[in-house]
């Protein structure tokens, strides 16, 4: 048993990682709800619309397929740091998106970042011991449920609130708090 590990992994650098898989995720499925608004406001229609979720998607399995493997070759700290650059300024492109191709590029680029949730969930089993690795991949995993479950009735509430941009300005917003968090 490793006691650098131990030490390593914390019960708070745990809740951190979680939490940061929790918001991740979260930039996925943001655009959902607020789609009526978008199309409102930059005149698309619905099938245009599907577009939007659809690129986020694109991105992530993208992600999945050409960045993931990266987190065995490349120091993940420092690949997590680059992917929550790219989330913050592309949900602020698609904050500033006044197309239909620019909001379907920016969110395209947030699935693509989204793939920081793919590289934390290793990387905590790795600074974990064998008998805790169980507890550390079930709480990131309940951190990325969360994530996927509560995002839509936040981005929801924050668009009827204060419009469908603010939902990106909040995602911004959370991405480089996390990032700041998680290099530091």
């Amino acid at each position: 048993m490793s006691k650098t590990k131990i030490e390593t992994l914390s019960t708070g650098r745990l809740f951190l990682m979680s939490s940061a898989v929790s918001a991740t995720a979260a930039n996925l499925y943001y655009n959902q709800p607020i789609l009526p608004k978008i199309g409102a406001e930059l005149g698309l229609t619905s099938e245009q619309l599907g577009s939007v979720p659809a690129a986020g998607q694109i991105g992530y399995a993208a992600a999945l397929l050409f960045l993931s493997p990266l987190g065995d070759t490349l120091p993940r700290k420092r690949l997590i740091a680059i992917l929550s650059v790219l989330l913050v300024l592309s949900s602020l492109v698609a904050f500033s998106a006044s197309s239909l191709i620019a909001l379907v590029m920016a969110c395209f680029a947030i699935g693509l970042s989204a793939n920081i949730t793919q590289q934390l969930i290793p990387f905590a089993a790795s600074l974990s011991t064998p008998e805790t690795k169980g507890k550390v991949i079930g709480t990131l995993m309940t951190g990325l449920t969360v994530g996927i479950l509560l995002s839509r009735t936040v981005s929801g509430f924050v668009g009827e609130q204060f419009g469908w941009r603010a939902v990106f300005v909040m995602s911004a917003t959370i991405a480089a708090l996390f990032g700041v968090f998680l290099y530091v």
